[in-house]
């Protein structure tokens, strides 16, 4: 890398941290004034629906991208970028459900209505530009509201390609700043080594490619500089966490899980995930 594309990504990740840092300021602002004055998204309501917004710009949005072959979702909306409905796939669904359900603050649901197909490079493309264009448009519609990305398999892969690939000179720096949480789950271009991993797992996915013109390590750029949960100690905290379970087929390369059982357990960690994305929206230090 030169010195002159050295200082000129710095400078991006300045004006990133910068949109971060009075987003988190407007965020934490908007919290407090729901929890003192009284907000019916936040009491007053069963949990069952106390998280899920009924508008784009009440808070935070979640864009659940499914993998290869999952059920598409329904009512397409923003110029037919998204599903307002279902469309998450099984892995990444629980965390929405989850959120649903913990009530903590509302949360408008989207998935990508991208053709998820077997045509993997073809299918991906599609994706890219469709997240591209949506991120994009949310920074735009709503410039304070935080986006939570998570995708498993093919929707991981179109996540992270958006945020690091090729052509992320498209996605604007509003829309780099407004991501506030990443998981990827079973990457088929995992690549092991890298600070994202959660944790690092040891070979590199099944259809890595060290010719790749992607570079994967510009997800790191995703991050702000703060206290971890339970620690008192300050650190850089990466916004993206990438899953990759031991023995997956595509992100661990182990062909002995032909079946995708491995691939497919996910689920597993909706939990903490749910728990991580809270903590992101509300750790303002």
């Amino acid at each position: 890398m030169s010195r002159m594309q050295s200082l000129s990504r710095e400078s991006s990740r300045q004006n990133v941290s910068t949109s971060k840092t009075r987003r988190r300021q407007h965020i934490f602002g908007t919290i407090t004034a729901l929890a003192l004055f009284g907000n019916p998204i936040f009491g007053g309501v069963p949990a069952a629906t106390a998280a899920q917004a009924t508008n784009l710009c009440d808070f935070a949005i979640f864009i659940g991208v499914r993998g290869t072959g999952a059920a598409a979702g329904t009512n397409l909306a923003h110029n037919g970028r998204v599903w307002t409905t279902g469309g998450h796939g099984a892995q990444v669904a629980p965390i929405v459900t989850d959120l649903i359900n913990s009530g903590d603050m509302p949360f408008y649901f989207e998935s990508l209505a991208y053709p998820a197909t077997s045509v993997l490079g073809q299918s991906i493309d599609d994706g890219v530009a469709k997240l591209t264009a949506e991120l994009n448009y949310i920074a735009q519609t709503c410039p304070w509201a935080p986006i939570i990305l998570a995708g498993h398999s093919q929707g991981a892969s179109v996540i992270s390609r958006t945020l690091a690939g090729p052509n992320i000179a498209l996605l604007s720096a509003d829309a780099k700043a407004a991501v506030s949480s990443v998981v990827l789950y079973g990457d088929p271009f995992y690549e092991t080594g890298r600070i994202t991993n959660y944790p690092d797992r040891p070979n590199n996915g099944a259809f890595w490619d060290p010719t790749d013109i992607y570079d994967k390590s510009k997800l790191a750029d995703y991050r702000h500089w703060g206290y971890p949960a339970g620690s008192s100690t300050q650190t850089w905290l990466y916004r993206v966490r990438e899953y990759c379970n031991i023995g997956d087929y595509f992100c661990q390369n182990n062909k002995a899980d032909s079946s995708f059982v491995i691939h497919n357990s996910y689920i597993q960690y909706a939990t903490a995930v749910t728990g991580w994305i809270t903590y992101t929206l509300t750790d303002f230090n």
